[in-house]
């Protein structure tokens, strides 16, 4: 792959950076444990209600992704911070992040480009401990999108004030870290952990190190 030219690197949060465990235990035991809590009912039967709702809302509506939505909706009275607070330790930063960031910001500006709201996205960069993020960017927060599309990516370039070719985007996603911002004129290339892919791609962060030649 040619990097020649690029001056940014950007990066997804979950499946690139840190594991996927810290949301799904958000999503799919806190909020129906405190649904039980708040509501006097069986663990049970606050999961039935509260993963029927989400299944009432969709993917496709904003609001299936922001905490704040659904601490209202079902009267939680727990304040979100304290919510997550309770997720932290649920965090899991893969080995290689931390290094790779560190080796990586020596020679290009950092950045975030996720689909997570940036409520998630503060507990995850706080559990990686890195401080050299350049720019954060939600697609949920910033522009009120479900999902990276091309306008989003072409968004992160005009923040940014560079060329959209000038920012190599890295995540695990192959339509909303490798389609999305290939159509908005950025690269990309896919960070594989498990599997195989077609598409661009490294073995893991280390593999990233290698190809821009970052390996001591």
């Amino acid at each position: 792959m040619d990097v020649k030219g690029v001056r940014v690197i950007s990066f997804d949060v979950t499946g690139t950076l840190v594991s996927e465990k810290f949301v799904d235990y958000f999503w799919l035991e806190l909020i129906p444990r405190l649904f039980a809590e708040r509501h006097a009912v069986d663990l049970e039967e606050a999961k039935r209600v509260v993963f029927s709702k989400y299944d009432e809302i969709g993917k496709n509506d904003i609001r299936w992704y922001i905490p704040g939505y659904w601490f209202e909706l079902f009267d939680l009275k727990v304040s979100l911070r304290e919510a997550l607070e309770k997720i932290r330790g649920e965090v899991e930063v893969y080995d290689d992040a931390k290094e790779a960031l560190e080796r990586l910001s020596a020679k290009y500006d950092l950045v975030i480009s996720s689909n997570l709201s940036r409520e998630f996205i503060d507990v995850a960069l706080d559990a990686l401990g890195f401080r050299g993020f350049k720019a954060v960017f939600s697609c949920v927060s910033d522009l009120g999108l479900t999902t990276k599309t091309p306008d989003f990516y072409s968004f992160v370039a005009s923040k940014l004030g560079v060329p959209s070719s000038a920012i190599l985007h890295v995540g695990d996603d192959s339509e909303r870290d490798y389609d999305g911002p290939i159509r908005a004129g950025l690269r990309a290339l896919l960070v594989i952990r498990r599997g195989t892919t077609d598409l661009p791609h490294v073995r893991g962060l280390r593999g990233l190190l290698e190809l821009l030649n970052l390996v001591p």
